[in-house]
């Protein structure tokens, strides 16, 4: 069974930091052909193909990277883009004077059946996908839903769930989780909020199983929402 980590997916991540005392946007967006509409965004958008990055240079001499998915790729993209600005003839700090902070990581996660949860399906749901093994049957990858796998089925009433998707009931939900932590008005939104206090991040819970984690500052902070999530819900099972 994949642990945690495995199938947590970090989507973004948003990094800040000063590369220069003061940037002339208007020369910047010129010689590196950027993009720079003062009237609509105070800032030049500096463009990274790989890894795929946006960075947004104000006059300040601050940037704000997004788009990345950790802090190895946003060091790269801010590498790119102050070494261009340097080869246009622009002042920069040196790469060893610029520090870069995370200021939000959004990722994804789904909730699972324990491997020793002894329920099975009530009714044939095609929306909990599947692969046959010779050991049973597991829950079909995300890569595998996207490239449509001839091997996936929906579940049959009377499988076993352990290890597969979880579905979540939104409404029971809210009457178990705190009632000033947490917003649910599926008319307005399909999930419900969960704040955090500790870690502080929001969750946004699906009655799919999926929950999106947002706020945190470190992958640490996501996987401990993730667990302290999955405490809260243990006695749901049963």
């Amino acid at each position: 069974m994949l642990s945690d980590e495995e199938r947590l997916t970090v989507v973004n991540v948003v990094a800040s930091t000063r590369v220069a005392e003061e940037l002339d946007l208007p020369d910047i967006a010129i010689q590196l052909n950027c993009e720079y509409e003062p009237e609509q965004f105070p800032g030049v958008v500096y463009r990274v193909t790989d890894p795929k990055l946006a960075i947004l240079m104000f006059r300040s001499g601050r940037a704000v990277c997004t788009g990345g998915k950790n802090d190895s790729n946003i060091r790269v993209g801010i590498d790119m883009m102050t070494s261009d600005l340097r080869d246009a003839g622009i002042d920069t700090w040196d790469s060893d004077d610029i520090e870069i902070e995370v200021q939000n990581m959004v990722a994804t996660y789904s909730l699972f059946y324990p491997e020793d949860y002894a329920g099975v399906a009530r009714m044939d749901d095609n929306n909990t996908r599947v692969i046959d093994t010779d050991d049973g049957i597991r829950a079909a990858t995300d890569e595998e839903v996207e490239n449509e796998d001839p091997r996936i089925r929906g579940i049959r009433e009377g499988e076993p769930l352990a290890a597969l998707p979880r579905k979540l009931n939104l409404n029971n939900l809210t009457f178990h989780l705190p009632f000033d932590k947490v917003e649910y008005e599926p008319e307005q939104f399909p999930g419900l909020i969960y704040r955090l206090d500790y870690p502080r991040v929001v969750c946004l819970i699906f009655g799919s199983g999926k929950m999106v984690i947002t706020g945190a500052r470190a992958k640490d902070e996501i996987l401990e929402a993730v667990q302290f999530i999955q405490d809260e819900l243990a006695d749901l099972l049963y």
